[in-house]
């Protein structure tokens, strides 16, 4: 009996140390990373996400835990290249990490702030003044429907634009350029390409101060020929008969307007207009 348990002893006392051995060799096949990611005042970096990738393709990852620390498992003996991004930070890169079978590596990361880059980019046009109407906070510019919204008769329109020009014009009313000249006679709306209400009175355009300027550019000749023809005319019989007036004086008047362009040669081309205006009254 005594001998039974002798040996058994010492079956148990050879068995242990294979079981362990064997258990030593199976967790140093592979190594591990550990440490802790910072920022440069030395404070933990919480959510960091922090991945190895060897050479031979062996690739792994962990966040970092509320203090920083990160720990990766099971990584097979190689080179390693370290990894680690966090928001707000610059992404950090280390390689040539030796992982080593049955050892962990300890590696502590300090992460840099991530500088913020703003460009401004100034034109070299912002710092010239431009003289151009259109530019002008307080010109207003009539073209296309709002230009033939306005009357075709030529005293009416020169009424509208003097209204639109308002009392800044002064007493006088507002002073008509056309094409850059004062004095000439104010064209007929189809000859008209753009109005501009100018109401600033310091304009660099101009030599001198004045209010309520009315610039009128008419239409330049052009490569094809073209053309347009207008009537309009008003008699006292289309008229409402007054009770109080037994005999009504005739009225009657006439407006026609027409005009021409087109190319003069290969360089030049030319604009002519003609028009007629009568008012009869008996």
């Amino acid at each position: 009996m005594k001998f039974r348990v002798f040996r058994s002893l010492i079956a148990l006392w050879v068995c242990v140390p294979l079981l362990v051995t064997g258990q030593l060799l199976a967790q140093s096949s592979s190594g591990a990373l550990r440490g802790q990611v910072v920022d440069p005042s030395g404070a933990a970096v919480p959510g960091a996400t922090v991945s190895v990738s060897s050479v031979s393709g062996q690739k792994a990852s962990a966040k970092t835990s509320r203090n920083g620390a990160y720990e990766i498992k099971g990584l097979p003996p190689g080179t390693y290249t370290i990894h680690v991004e966090a928001p707000s930070f610059s992404p950090f890169q280390q390689g040539n990490i030796v992982v080593v079978a049955g050892r962990v590596r300890q590696l502590k990361i300090s992460l840099k702030i991530q500088q913020q880059v703003e460009q401004v980019t100034v034109s070299a046009e912002a710092t010239h003044l431009s003289v151009n109407p259109e530019e002008n906070a307080s010109a207003v510019v009539i073209t296309g429907k709002a230009l033939q919204s306005l009357s075709d008769d030529p005293d009416e329109l020169q009424a509208e634009l003097e209204a639109l020009a308002g009392p800044a014009a002064g007493p006088n009313g507002g002073q008509i350029y056309i094409d850059g000249f004062t004095g000439g006679q104010l064209p007929p709306k189809s000859d008209i390409l753009e109005i501009h209400i100018n109401q600033n009175p310091f304009s660099a355009e101009y030599d001198k101060v004045g209010y309520g300027r009315i610039e009128i550019i008419t239409k330049p000749g052009s490569s094809h020929y073209h053309g347009s023809f207008f009537a309009d005319g008003n008699d006292s019989s289309f008229n409402s008969r007054n009770p109080f007036i037994t005999e009504v004086p005739g009225y009657h008047s006439d407006f026609m307007n027409g005009n021409l362009g087109g190319p003069l040669g290969k360089n030049a081309s030319f604009f002519v207009d003609a028009f007629h205006r009568g008012i009869n009254a008996s």
